[in-house]
């Protein structure tokens, strides 16, 4: 009885002592580089969708929606509870209370049986855009907070500067927009490359040297290079595929980038 007892109480201990840390963590300070790993959850679901809308046989895009589900779904929960701006916990409160609608809506798509009629996907991926600006409002009101430029996460602005146009890309492949808006459209996206491509090379100039970051940036550099053509060629060229595929390569690589800074 006494060792039952005794493992009782430390068990109680322990389980106390872990709800003090969840608490602490529940109420740490949100950081740019923190909301921008939530937006890149949150366009892998968009992209995810969007693959879905090109072929929903595609288990591939099926995985990876629920993958990129379950990412952000630990994310959000990770934020705190409040914020002591009154702007910035309107914006939290907002992603809060839209992620358990979009979450379920997302489970409700990646489950669906192949051999049915696609549905239609208009009203979720206008939430998730929605949340997405709300999340980069957030972000921006938190970095105006911060001194200086502390904590810029430049290599996660520029892997979630390949998801959006990684999202375009495969957005534009599904629209039916008009003529001109669809030739603006496609002029956006070559802006955004061209964008994309002047940092990946200074990234790759700046850390060829580096002992541990040159790894990751030529990676990432190499596998830009592969897939830049398609966003100078497109709509003549379009390989949807390629760009998914070293488009996350290229997220993973920054992603790493990120951590070594």
């Amino acid at each position: 009885m006494i060792f039952r007892a005794a493992m009782v109480i430390t068990l109680s201990t322990l389980l106390l002592a872990f709800g003090v840390r969840a608490s602490e963590k529940k109420a740490s300070v949100v950081s740019p580089a923190m909301i921008i790993q939530q937006q890149i959850a949150l366009n892998e679901i968009l992209i995810s969708i969007h693959r879905l809308q090109i072929d929903f046989l595609d288990q591939g895009a099926r995985e990876a929606l629920q993958q990129a589900q379950q990412s952000l779904n630990i994310s959000i929960h990770t934020l705190p509870e409040s914020l002591h701006d009154p702007e910035a916990n309107n914006l939290l409160v907002t992603v809060v209370s839209l992620w358990p609608v979009i979450s379920k809506h997302i489970t409700w798509l990646s489950t669906i049986p192949a051999s049915y009629e696609p549905p239609s996907a208009t009203s979720l991926l206008r939430v998730l855009a929605k949340m997405d600006r709300q999340l980069l409002l957030l972000r921006q009101k938190i970095a105006n907070t911060l001194p200086g430029n502390t904590g810029k996460p430049r290599f996660l602005e520029q892997a979630l500067l390949m998801q959006y146009m990684t999202r375009d890309y495969l957005s534009l492949l599904v629209s039916e927009q008009n003529a001109k808006a669809a030739i603006a459209s496609q002029m956006q996206l070559k802006t955004l490359a061209n964008r994309f491509d002047q940092r990946m090379t200074a990234f790759n100039d700046e850390l060829s040297d580096h002992p541990h970051a040159m790894e990751p940036v030529q990676q990432a550099h190499a596998a830009w290079s592969f897939i830049h053509s398609s966003f100078e060629k497109f709509p003549e060229q379009k390989t949807p595929d390629l760009i998914v595929r070293y488009g996350k390569r290229i997220v993973s690589n920054l992603s790493s980038l990120q951590r070594m800074f």
